[in-house]
């Protein structure tokens, strides 16, 4: 049976799109703001005590399904002599939209950092990877603001997970209940031997180590012939 390494991602970036994880502060200033509004329709005015302890539950509501957000592990890595396939399994007609494959001849080099919780994986693309390009400012925040308004709607959308970030291109993800070093062997017993696989001791040391980005080629004019 061919050799598959299957990893767990923390956070929501598998499964909800990006900028999701924040409007949590904003659905709670909402409907703190509903609850201030109906006392005040309905009797003059709330009590103290009584707004203190609605709005409190509902901030422990909030801060409750932001850190399960934040913690939560999802099967979203799965690596193997073809490739890598990042996002979760799906039974949708339309499962590339959850998920994205990247053949090995397409990563350009693998870098890890050591974390409390596993590892944190950088993979950057070389110049022949396929690109799911992000949205814009414009895109974003009219996807925040669907989001906002219909959760259950657009926050089913492509996950931040399967867009990588810009300049260069390279997906980041967080691995769990794995240390650096046996997801670092892990990785070398299904990559080919010329993909290199390097380990950091810090995300500071990750940042200062991205390459630039690439410049597209100029032509140089002909030579005239004399």
């Amino acid at each position: 049976m061919e050799d598959t390494v299957t990893c767990l991602v923390r956070g929501p970036a598998s499964r909800y799109p990006r900028g999701f994880i924040w409007l949590m502060p904003a659905w709670f200033a909402i409907l703190s703001a509903a609850v201030l509004a109906v006392g005040r329709i309905a009797g003059g005015g709330v009590p103290l005590w009584l707004g203190v302890t609605e709005i409190g539950g509902l901030a422990i509501a909030a801060g409750t399904a932001l850190s399960v957000l934040t913690t939560a592990r999802q099967p979203a890595f799965r690596a193997d002599k073809q490739g890598i396939c990042l996002g979760i399994s799906t039974g949708r007609k339309q499962p590339k939209l959850r998920q994205v494959e990247l053949a090995w001849p397409e990563i350009a080099q693998l870098r890890i950092v050591p974390r409390r919780y596993g590892a944190v994986l950088e993979i950057s693309l070389g110049p022949a990877a396929r690109i799911v390009h992000r949205p814009g400012p414009g895109q974003q925040a009219m996807l925040v603001l669907g989001m906002l308004v219909m959760p259950f709607a657009f926050g089913r959308g492509t996950p931040a997970l399967t867009t990588p970030r810009m300049d260069p291109p390279r997906y980041r993800l967080k691995i769990c209940d794995i240390s650096s070093v046996d997801l670092r062997l892990a990785l070398t017993s299904v990559k080919p031997d010329t993909l290199k696989v390097r380990v950091f001791s810090s995300t500071a040391a990750l940042r200062f180590s991205i390459p630039p980005p690439r410049k597209p080629a100029t032509r140089q004019p002909p030579t005239p012939v004399a």
